[in-house]
């Protein structure tokens, strides 16, 4: 039995109205996913389902951490993540593209498979720049040898006697127009 299975909700015995749903994101649920930038990490998601007679509403609220890869001394950290997402589920024979909020299903269908949403909005939660969070005095929790080895080959600035190619004094005279 495939471990993402389990991330369904079945909606076709329930009655009009908000019903809530429990799941949790583990190793196992992140390892589901092929060329997962996430491996580890624990986070609870609470679904909300508005059911409704021609629709269903979708109202994800995740929490939790994840852990990742510092971009700036490639060691492992944990990073909170906190988001809140809806989606529509309409009913329909053929898909029609109504946006990135709205899925499609068969009229017959009993329930809807939530994992990959999951998955998706974890890795929307998480920042652009995977870097170590502050402590509380401000300081970096990054690796320190790390820091003195990017410090000790860090570039310098060009001296302003290097000489200019040519041809970006031309180009200079555009920018002026």
């Amino acid at each position: 039995m495939n471990y993402l299975s389990q991330y369904t909700i079945p909606f076709s015995g329930l009655k009009e109205g908000k019903h809530l749903f429990d799941f949790s994101a583990d190793k196992r649920f992140f390892a589901g996913f092929e060329e997962s930038e996430i491996e580890k990490g624990s986070v609870s998601i609470q679904v909300e389902l508005e059911k409704r007679t021609t629709y269903l509403r979708l109202k994800f609220m995740i929490e939790g951490e994840v852990e990742l890869i510092c971009d700036r001394c490639l060691e492992p950290y944990l990073q909170p993540i906190e988001s809140s997402n809806l989606m529509l589920v309409k009913f329909s024979e053929t898909e029609t593209d109504d946006g990135d909020e709205v899925i499609y299903i068969h009229p017959g269908a009993y329930q809807v498979e939530v994992a990959k949403l999951i998955y998706e909005f974890i890795v929307l939660s998480i920042p652009i720049r995977h870097v170590h969070p502050d402590d509380k005095e401000g300081n970096s929790l990054c690796d320190p040898e790390m820091l003195r080895k990017l410090d000790e080959y860090k570039a310098t600035d060009l001296p302003e006697s290097s000489p200019i190619d040519p041809r970006w004094n031309d180009l200079k005279n555009i920018i002026g127009n």
